[in-house]
Order: C-alpha cells, then structure tokens, then sequence
C-alpha cells in the first residue's frame, strides 16, 4: 500500500512523546524547576515590596549642622534645602553663625557638656560640621565628624551631595538676578520626540518595552542550546538499529523525522509553558502577600505592563497579541528545532553528532547574538531585516508582538515567513534523512543491497 508523505507521524509522534516524558530525570527536573520558579516569582514581589518600603522609611540620622560659612556668598539658602529633603532629614537642623571651624567644635563640646549624661542623643554623636570656603575656582565644602560618631562615610557622602544643591540655589540669588528670571534659569529641560497619535511613556513603560524583548531572546538562546542536543539524539539514536525497520513498516523517513522532531518540540514547549505560568502565578501571589504586609506597595512591574496595554492605538499586551506571541514562539522552537534535526541527519554514527551539533550551534549563537544586538542599534531598515531573517526573527517576533513594537497584522505577516521557512525545513530534513538512512545506515544498507 502507498503511503502519503507523513503518513503514520503521529504514531512515531505518540511513540516519542510517551519515552520522552515518562523518565524520572523529566519529571524531576519538570516539577522541581516549576516549584522553584514559583517561589522564585512570589520572592520578586515581596523582595521588591520590602525595598520600596525601605526606601520609603529610610532616613538620616544626622540632627544638627553647625555651618561655618567663610563662602562670602550673600544668600546661603538652606531653606531650600529642608524643602526639598525634609523627608529625608526628619530631625535635622542648621546651627549658623560660627566664625570657624574650632569655634563649632567648642559650641558642640558645650552643648554635650550642658546635656545629662542619660541624654543620649548627644552621646550618640549624630551631629556634624559642615564648613564651606572659597578657593581660586569655585568653593568647597567640608564635613568634619566627631571621632567617634554614628555618622557612616555614606551617610556624610550623601548629605554632601544634596547640600551641593543648596551651593547652586544659594550662588544664583547671591547673584542679584530677579525671582522670575532664577526661576526660568533654575528650570530644567527635557527632549522625546514622539510619532504622530502617539502617546508619550513613562520611564517604567521605556524599560519594560526595552527588556522584556531582550529578557525574552535570552530566554529563548538558553532553550534552544538546552533542547537542541536532546532533539540531536533522538533524530540519530535510532539510525542504524532494528528497531528502524520495524518504525518503517508504520511510516515513510518524512513522518519519521517530523514526528520525533515534533515530539520533542512539544514537550519542550510544555515544560516551558508550565515554568512561565508557576512563575507568573507565583509573581501574582508575592504580590498579594507584598500588598497585604504592606498596604502602600505598588508593584511596579505590573503597573507599567498596565500602562503599555493601555496605551491608545497600542496592541501591547492585547489579548491577540499575546495569542499570536505564544504561537510564534511555539512556532520558533518548531524552526530551530527542525534546524537541529536536519544537522543531526547528517551524522551517521554516533560519534559524529557531537561534531554535527557545532554547526546547528554556530547558527543559533549567530541568531541570538543578530537579534540581541541589531534592535540596540535603533535603525528601523535592520529590525525590519531582522523580522523577515528566519534564524533571528524566530528570538525577536514574540517580543516585538508583546509589547507593540509592531502591530499585530505586522506579526502575522512577519510569522508567516517564518512559518514557511518551517514547513521548508521540514520537507529538506525528511529528506535529507531519507538519504542517510538508505544509503548509510548500516542495517538497512545490507538490506537494501540483498533486494537489488
């Protein structure tokens, strides 16, 4: 009886998939990452909520500044700096008026000499002196600590850097110019440029458009190297064993090759759908639990993903462009996949595979590397070349899908191409394994020289 061109895959396909899953090694390395990914992704939340709130309640300890003001500026505006770091230094305060640096270190022996001794917050030595001077080009300023003080060096390093912003306001109105005209000169300036209709996007939105293509391309460069040497041995473990003809008897080399092919790729993509969805779930239960312990927590990740899907005229995050991103990732793990079963066709013995893989490597790295570094150079003709170039579209398209990079339709079109490439692929490897099974491999070989 003829058989068509894949006819009987799916049992080599059953076949595949039932010796592929059922080893105790799978199911460990299965559940065991799912678990730990899960507990991974709630960590993120309650880790991220636990800095947010550090950040939020995290204050100096420095009370009190003696000023020893040799500057000779006419305005030294240390109003402005509790208005704009009262938060920060909740119990601090200026003492001026010294003539020097000794003169403020007499002041504050005698402040501690004035206290009882169980006043500890003198003893504790929270205070600083703070001494600013003129030099030949421009000022400096200075902070002494007592010699045994609670102050940390990057304690007395940051109080430096906010006072420097007190020196900037204070050198303009010593400078004589108008309230209206400081106002514009202290003014910052910032530049985007925007297409038209196009919402403009926070810097949370910018960073989550940015990473998450690339979070994605590295993702998917580590399960390619992973899958690619499994898919590797079983295209060539069979080659030359009984077993062969006996598989033969079912199917034609075509749906051979694409069912085992298929087989792993499935269960690669399995796995990896089961990792992603206990590492979301469990990002979206740490969130609960951050949201509960604390009640003022914003989960950042989460409200920039909103902000991108909520964008008008955006597709990011839409419900078709999650779909057609899942499938294009499904689809590229089929193309490399079938990449990894055409290498592995051309090795006839076992001891060839791991010098055939190389090559199937050399092609992955080349992929990974044009698609991590050609959207980095923010040239619109090269990620376009890059959508439409199978091997590096293949890590680029689901990302792009994502976060709206490209539009929908823009996916399917750039998709499509790549599922044709697939389809190529699938019908060169069938037959290229056709050919290194009849004609190399050593069981049938004989058998094929006793019927001619």
């Amino acid at each position: 009886m003829n058989k068509s061109l894949f006819s009987g895959w799916n049992h080599v396909f059953s076949f595949t998939f039932k010796q592929g899953v059922s080893g105790k090694s799978f199911k460990a390395v299965t559940i065991g990452l799912a678990l730990a990914l899960f507990l991974i992704g709630g960590a993120i939340s309650v880790i991220m909520a636990v800095m947010q709130q550090k950040d939020a309640t995290e204050v100096s300890p420095i009370q009190k500044v003696y000023v020893v003001d040799e500057s000779g500026l006419d305005v030294l505006y240390l109003d402005g700096f509790m208005e704009s770091f009262g938060e920060e230094y909740p119990k601090l305060s200026f003492v001026t008026g010294m003539g020097s640096v000794e003169e403020a270190n007499t002041a504050w022996q005698q402040e501690a000499l004035d206290h009882e001794p169980h006043d500890s917050d003198v003893y504790e030595q929270k205070d600083v002196i703070l001494h600013i001077g003129k030099t030949e080009v421009g000022y400096q300023m200075t902070l002494y600590l007592p010699e045994i003080s609670l102050i940390e060096e990057d304690e007395a390093e940051d109080f430096l850097e906010d006072v420097t912003i007190v020196m900037e306001q204070s050198k303009l109105f010593s400078s004589g110019i108008a309230t209206e005209k400081l106002v514009l000169a202290m003014s910052g300036i910032s530049t985007t440029f925007l297409d038209a209709g196009e919402q403009e996007k926070s810097l949370g939105e910018e960073l989550v458009a940015m990473l998450l293509p690339l979070i994605l391309v590295f993702f998917m460069y580590m399960m390619f190297l992973l899958y690619g040497q499994s898919i590797g041995n079983i295209v060539s473990v069979e080659k030359t064993s009984k077993l062969m003809e006996m598989i033969l008897t079912l199917t034609r080399p075509y749906g051979l090759i694409f069912g085992k092919v298929f087989a792993m790729t499935v269960i690669a993509i399995l796995q990896i759908v089961l990792w992603m969805v206990c590492f979301v779930v469990g990002f979206i239960v740490g969130d609960v639990i951050a949201g509960q312990l604390y009640p003022e927590y914003n989960n950042v990740v989460l409200e920039a993903l909103r902000l991108l899907g909520g964008q008008e005229g955006s597709t990011a995050f839409t419900a078709g462009a999650v779909v057609l991103a899942i499938f294009v990732i499904c689809l590229a793990f089929l193309f490399y996949s079938m990449i990894a079963g055409l290498v592995a066709s051309f090795a006839t013995k076992a001891e060839e595979l791991a010098q055939m893989m190389a090559y199937y490597q050399l092609i992955m790295i080349a992929g990974f590397f044009g698609a991590y570094m050609g959207p980095l150079q923010e040239k619109e003709w090269l990620n376009t070349l890059l959508r439409i170039i199978p091997v590096t579209s293949a890590y680029i398209l689901p990302g792009d899908i994502m976060v709206g990079n490209i539009t929908v339709w823009q996916g399917m079109l750039y998709a499509s191409i790549l599922l044709v490439t697939t389809l190529v692929l699938v019908v060169i490897t069938g037959k290229v394994y056709k050919n290194q099974l009849f004609y190399r491999g050593q069981g049938l070989k004989e058998r094929f020289k006793r019927k001619k």
